[in-house]
């Protein structure tokens, strides 16, 4: 079946249902009264042999020709269940699936590879699986063996591959056979720096020709990069399809711990604009004798068990006003902690519209933190930094956080995109933010 001509993919009313043994029939016992009951053809009639997992509740999508499409989620959420559906792979329980052009997926890296044969006979195995000519793979093998880069080893077995060289010739392969609509499940996380920003590259230019993409990822910065619109799926249920950048929002909303997006989800057919509304001509900034500019926060997006939260927050100068870029600003932010605390880090950071986080600083990485020896006790911490920031709108991001690693930390209390931060002047540097230069010499041969 095709969908209506103005759309790649088209689902109604899909799920996905298991059948998975009922407590107690995991046992061997369990397993050969199920085993009995199948032979006598009484399979699943037995009360309790079997209980429902709905790995999918029904939902309906549409994605559109040439539209780029990102679904993110919790592990366990549904997201690798309705990628296998939409690329054919798995059956749904209940709905239909029409799609419109030829399809490519990238799923289960290397599922389409035999592992005794070798990587050049893969390509032309996975190739004709994905529907290329003997000749025009032998016309594409030198382009595809420029992408994978894998040299010699092209003529050694699968097996012998590691992960990444797997994806480079599973990829190398998809950039050959140029489908109308490509499906990708989290394959490019475990590519090399350099191999996932030639992948990107190549993505942008199959987007440019007016081609349709379909990814999972964790990775919310290339997904904003890639993707115009996202599904967040939350056990198994829609939650939110729209905007890339309200989607990756909701995302990190629901990853944090302790996290709640308004005291609720949104609803799966409810515009995320209507739940975080901009509000800014109510946030105006008050100023004190001091000189510090009180914040009127704007509070949609909080994470953390709240043990210390942040109470108010100042600023030097006002924000509302804009600070040229290369200009210092002051940041005084007064806490309160709920019981006592041995230590704890802060930090602020500025993300772009997309909700990319551009840059901040974080008293982890400078190895000051704070304490707080009673209950109730307040601090005031205040710190300054300089915006070498490209002129644009910003959103601030604060937060408190404990258990603090290089890439992990439990939130104690983060306002997310709670002020906005304009950042005006001319541009003095190529990109987003400046690389100081030093040494700089030019002499004649």
């Amino acid at each position: 079946m095709t969908a209506p001509d103005d759309h790649a993919i088209q689902l109604r009313n899909v799920s996905k249902v298991y059948r998975i043994p009922a407590k107690g029939r995991e046992s061997f016992l369990g397993s050969m009264t199920v085993m009995f009951d199948a032979l006598l053809g009484n399979y699943g009639k037995r009360h309790g042999t079997f209980r429902q997992f709905d790995a999918l509740e029904p939902l309906d999508v549409m994605i559109g020709r040439g539209e780029s499409m990102a679904i993110v989620g919790r592990n366990g959420s549904g997201k690798s269940t309705l990628l296998q559906i939409i690329a054919g792979t798995l059956r749904a329980t209940t709905g239909t699936v029409q799609v419109n052009g030829s399809l490519c997926a990238l799923l289960e890296l290397g599922s389409g590879f035999n592992p005794e044969f070798t990587g050049m006979e893969n390509i032309y195995l996975n190739g004709a699986m994905l529907g290329l000519e003997r000749k025009r793979i032998e016309n594409k093998l030198e382009d595809i063996l420029a992408f994978a880069e894998i040299g010699e080893f092209v003529d050694q077995p699968v097996r012998t591959y590691s992960s990444g060289m797997r994806l480079r010739l599973a990829f190398a392969v998809i950039t050959a056979v140029d489908p109308e609509i490509l499906i990708i499940d989290e394959a490019l996380s475990v590519g090399d720096a350099f191999f996932q920003s030639r992948c990107v590259r190549w993505l942008e230019d199959y987007l440019e020709r007016g081609n349709t993409f379909i990814c999972v990822s964790h990775d919310m910065f290339m997904i904003q990069r890639l993707c115009r619109r996202g599904i967040v799926l939350d056990d198994g249920r829609k939650a939110f399809e729209g905007d890339i950048s309200d989607a990756a929002n909701l995302y990190y909303r629901l990853h944090g711990k302790g996290a709640k997006v308004g005291g609720r989800l949104l609803d799966k057919d409810e515009p995320a604009d209507e739940e975080d509304k901009d509000d800014e001509d109510d946030l105006v900034s008050v100023k004190d004798e001091a000189g510090w500019w009180l914040l009127n926060l704007r509070i949609k997006e909080r994470t953390g068990n709240q043990q210390v939260t942040i109470e108010k927050v100042w600023t030097q100068p006002n924000l509302q006003e804009g600070i040229p870029s290369g200009k210092w600003l002051k940041v005084k932010i007064q806490v309160r902690a709920r019981e006592p605390i041995e230590l704890f880090h802060f930090g602020f950071g500025f993300r772009d519209r997309s909700g990319q986080l551009i840059g901040g600083y974080h008293s982890f990485y400078e190895e000051k933190s704070v304490a707080i020896e009673s209950a109730g006790q307040g601090k005031i911490i205040t710190c300054e930094f300089k915006l070498d920031l490209k002129p644009q709108m910003y959103l601030l991001v604060i937060g408190l956080a404990i258990n603090h690693t290089a890439d992990d930390w439990q939130d104690l209390d983060c306002i997310w995109d709670c002020a906005k931060v304009l950042v005006t002047g001319q541009e003095t540097f190529w990109g987003l933010a400046p690389l100081p230069m030093r040494g700089f010499t030019a002499e004649d041969l």
